[in-house]
């Protein structure tokens, strides 16, 4: 079931299934697919196979071809470019209906939408990504294409209220009461929390370049460290007892 929904995914970025039995990008689907074409063999000439007719609907499903040797590269080619201009058409309507391209990850087009923010970030000039050409960055482009996620934007825009912050206070002790900025102290809080749950081996969000983005901001993970704290220290009148 895992590789039949890996299988669909590839379909949905290049248009067929003709996966290359040396695919450096997952090398078991390859395989898997090439065993698949071998097992239907075995099992139109009535011999033992682990193919069978539900199998068999499965793969035709999602578009399947059982011989690979019928399909010319132009025509490859071809069927990639009418899948990419498919899913472009229903990010289109989609931006016209809701005035946004941040489609929920739970669907089908918005798996497509991860994988282009995927592709872009690595290689942002097109150039190398058969599958997101420069053409196909400026239709994404003339649609407000966000390039990142919401989650994303949130964290570069923290990052440098952070560093505004320092850039007034010499550091980033964030008072837990900053009326100046509510939603910085909390995001700060934050990152403390889910630094420690890293610490723990726990899931975070919290990711080693996230890490270092803070680190070079002289970040404190915790206050009780901080070796400029004591009991009259303040920032703006904010005494230790107010401090995060």
């Amino acid at each position: 079931a895992q590789k039949l929904l890996e299988l669909e995914k590839y379909r949905q970025e290049y248009g067929h299934c003709l996966v290359p039995k040396r695919y450096d990008k997952n090398p078991s689907l390859g395989n898997w697919v090439n065993k698949q074409r071998q097992n239907y063999r075995k099992f139109l000439r009535g011999e033992n196979s682990s193919m069978n007719q539900q199998r068999i609907n499965a793969l035709n499903n999602v578009g399947f071809i059982w011989d690979a040797t019928s399909i010319p590269q132009s025509q490859r080619s071809s069927h990639s470019d009418r899948a990419w201009n498919k899913m472009f058409l229903e990010l289109k309507k989609f931006h016209k209906t809701h005035g946004h391209c941040q489609v929920p990850s739970s669907i089908s087009l918005g798996q497509w939408v991860v994988r282009m923010r995927f592709l872009y970030r690595q290689d942002p000039s097109g150039k190398a990504k058969l599958a997101l050409t420069q053409e196909r960055i400026d239709l994404l482009n003339s649609i407000s294409f966000s390039w990142s996620t919401r989650s994303e934007a949130i964290w570069r825009t923290r990052v440098e209220q952070l560093r505004e912050f320092k850039r007034e206070h010499s550091h980033c002790m964030v008072p837990r009461n900053y009326p100046e900025n509510p939603q910085l102290s909390t995001w700060v809080a934050t990152q403390r929390k889910n630094y420690n749950k890293k610490q723990q081996g726990k899931p975070t969000p919290l990711t080693q370049e996230r890490i270092d983005q803070l680190e070079a901001l002289e970040f404190v993970w915790s206050y009780w460290d901080h070796n400029f704290m004591s009991s009259d220290y303040n920032v703006n009148g904010a005494k230790l007892n107010e401090m995060w």
